[in-house]
């Protein structure tokens, strides 16, 4: 705390001879000025509760990079619909920065992530000086962001581990791919993890029509995949219900989830009584009481 202090004192005695000086010249001097509108967040943290490894339990979870990591805290920066830019992989390594000094961590215990799902171009991972180590992990020995490492979604390989950050992914053969590989186990231990990876593989399968910043919501992803579970238990398998269908129908089948929710959510009990029809093929698939 003394330290602290006298780091304090010593700026603010700089700062002052500064405004001195520069006052006569239309400069203005402040000290501890709050240089960001309201505090940094990273937009995912994973923390593990204990132990100083990875269980097998864990890395069977957890994407490539990230498992092989001893880090306890993992901070991970997602790109989803913006491409990976020099600032995005500097921000991260700023955020991780910041966050080991508010924790009072040291560097072996956090890992900052850049997660893209869009493939960076090979010109601009050069000039970073970014090496692909295994299939899709990326790192760089480049001073300042040699701590930042970088995982492209749709080169990392269709392994369970994988599967829900695949989901993710800017190519929808790598997307299905993701779908594909997630442990049956896994939806066997939570029926909600299996309602939610179908409800996200089909929402991120649709473009356009519909207001995708309304439907992509955890909730709402939630609820479209436990009716799409209904139906496709009503009626047939996954894959023969589901595997058939094309842009336009997975479109209406999710329309008319929404419709249907939304319904609900303003005739409460009522709803409850009325079923939903999609018919895959048909010209025109319609909701009928």
């Amino acid at each position: 705390m003394a330290d602290d202090t006298a780091r304090v004192q010593y700026h603010r005695l700089l700062g002052s001879g500064m405004r001195l000086s520069l006052a006569a010249v239309q400069v203005n001097v402040t000290t501890e000025s709050s240089i960001l509108s309201e505090s940094p967040r990273v937009d995912i943290l994973l923390l593990r509760r204990e132990g100083t490894a990875w269980t097998d339990a864990q890395r069977a979870r957890l994407p490539d990079g990230i498992r092989d990591s001893s880090a306890a805290h993992i901070l991970i920066e997602f790109k989803y619909t913006e491409s990976v830019t020099e600032d995005g992989i500097l921000q991260a390594a700023a955020y991780d920065l910041f966050y080991r000094q508010v924790q009072r961590l040291s560097r072996r215990q956090t890992l900052p992530v850049v997660l893209s799902a869009k493939t960076p171009q090979k010109s601009r991972l050069a000039q970073w000086g970014y090496e692909e180590s295994q299939r899709g992990v990326f790192h760089t020995e480049l001073p300042f962001v040699g701590r930042v490492m970088l995982l492209a979604l749709n080169r990392l390989p269709a392994e369970p581990n994988n599967a829900i950050v695949k989901l993710f992914a800017s190519r929808k053969q790598e997307r299905e791919a993701g779908f594909a590989s997630l442990a049956r186990y896994e939806f066997a231990e939570s029926m909600e993890l299996h309602a939610y990876a179908l409800g996200l593989s089909q929402t991120l399968s649709v473009k356009g029509e519909l207001n995708m910043a309304e439907v992509l919501t955890p909730e709402k992803v939630l609820e479209y995949g436990k009716r799409i579970r209904e139906l496709v238990f009503e009626t047939g398998t996954l894959e023969e219900r589901l595997a058939g269908l094309n842009t336009e129908e997975r479109r209406e089948l999710l329309r008319l989830l929404q419709k249907e929710m939304d319904a609900g959510a303003d005739s409460g009990a009522e709803s409850s009584e009325s079923t939903l029809r999609f018919r895959p093929g048909s010209a025109s698939n319609q909701e009928q009481a």
